[in-house]
């Protein structure tokens, strides 16, 4: 919904995913990706004994999360795409084994079990940003502001405190929010 948003002029700038960015900037010329902002976002949740995953349930489009599923865990045999509103009874459901989230959403079922989606560093989400708008003093003190609640949302038990999980909880979670590079202005 957001990327049709930015392409009406209704918003300036945009979290996307890297797939729907790199979409939203060849459909418009008039924005731009102006970097990464969130470093392995995404958790795959499941109920019981991990060894015996083989279906996996992801939200549409997310082909990136499952090549790296797939990746990291070679057992897995397929791919089930499934609405963000319908992925956890999907579970619940026993329709798949596990499913791929992000770690927001995750924190919110603690009664599922996580693993990461990957052993080594990917990027989740960038920023996508009118063109004329990144230029602005605007869009500087927006990026002054981003940046200063990177530095806290990269301290585990800040981010913890914010999802109501337990600081341990984040053990095995390697989630990195990206500071944004500011304007030379």
């Amino acid at each position: 919904m957001a990327q049709w948003a930015l392409s009406a002029d209704e918003i300036n700038v945009a979290f996307y995913c890297g797939h729907i960015a790199q979409h939203t900037v060849e459909e418009n010329e008039n924005v731009m990706i102006y970097g990464p902002t969130v470093m392995n976002a995404e958790v795959i949740c499941f109920k019981d004994d991990f060894d015996q995953v083989r279906t996996v349930g992801v939200s549409r489009g997310r082909e990136q999360e499952k090549a790296v599923a797939q990746k990291t865990y070679p057992q897995i045999e397929k791919f089930e795409e499934i609405t963000q509103k319908g992925i956890l009874y999907s579970l619940e459901d026993g329709q798949v084994d596990a499913v791929i989230q992000d770690l927001t959403k995750a924190a919110g079922v603690p009664s599922y079990l996580c693993k990461p989606l990957s052993d080594t560093d990917y990027i989740s989400y960038v920023i996508v940003v009118d063109k004329k708008f990144a230029q602005t003093e605007a869009f500087a003190d927006f990026i002054n502001s981003y940046n200063k609640a990177v530095d806290k949302l990269n301290k585990p038990e800040y981010l913890a405190e914010k999802l109501g999980v337990e600081k341990s909880w984040f053990q095995d979670k390697t989630i990195q929010f990206l500071r944004l590079e500011e304007s030379e202005d």
